[in-house]
């Protein structure tokens, strides 16, 4: 079996890219940037140094950052992948190809934009609900309800992707039997 490998944000303050968050006076502004941040760069170091194309079943899973921050950097990553290309020889494809392919995120802390359509937009961006893994965070104080994902207009089955069915998949877990009706 091959499990992903699963990298989880903190909000830390250290002298450190991308953690030197001490100038910003409370837990607000540290808050809002920490997580991404900090993913953004684990992001970059994967793709930069090449582990995608060196570790062709890899598959790796961002936790506790969001994900619209995600589009972003694909987007980023693909321009400098093209600019700067000589730099990165050993990658066979587009930063955001492999993104697509091997990578998932989960939802924790979920944005909450004022459209939900706009959601459902960033998730399509970054390669559909296949991409999308449900973190509710419990029992913090700031744990993400199910039914932020459950209110999005998407189809019934995207959700259910997003709900547990990715994660089945990902982690190899058979799914549970369905019940059968007595007298069926």
């Amino acid at each position: 079996m091959h499990l992903p490998v699963c990298l989880h944000s903190v909000t830390i303050v250290s002298p450190a890219f991308p953690c030197q968050l001490d100038q910003f006076e409370n837990h607000f502004a540290r808050q809002v940037l920490s997580h991404s941040f900090a993913m953004m760069a684990n992001l970059t170091s994967i793709i930069h140094s090449g582990v995608p194309a060196r570790f062709p079943e890899l598959r790796v899973v961002f936790t506790e950052a969001g994900i619209a921050w995600v589009p972003y950097m694909m987007w980023r990553m693909d321009k400098y992948f093209h600019e700067y290309r000589r730099m990165v020889p050993f990658l066979e494809q587009r930063p955001s190809d492999y993104i697509r392919e091997r990578m998932w995120f989960a939802t924790q802390p979920i944005e909450e934009p004022d459209e939900p359509k706009d959601l459902v937009a960033t998730i399509d961006l970054i390669g559909g609900p296949e991409r999308i893994l449900f973190a509710s965070d419990w029992p913090h104080h700031d744990f993400d309800n199910p039914r932020a994902i459950m209110k999005l207009p998407m189809p019934r089955e995207a959700k259910r992707k997003i709900m547990g069915e990715n994660a089945l998949r990902l982690f190899g877990i058979p799914a549970p039997a369905e019940k059968i009706a007595v007298g069926a």
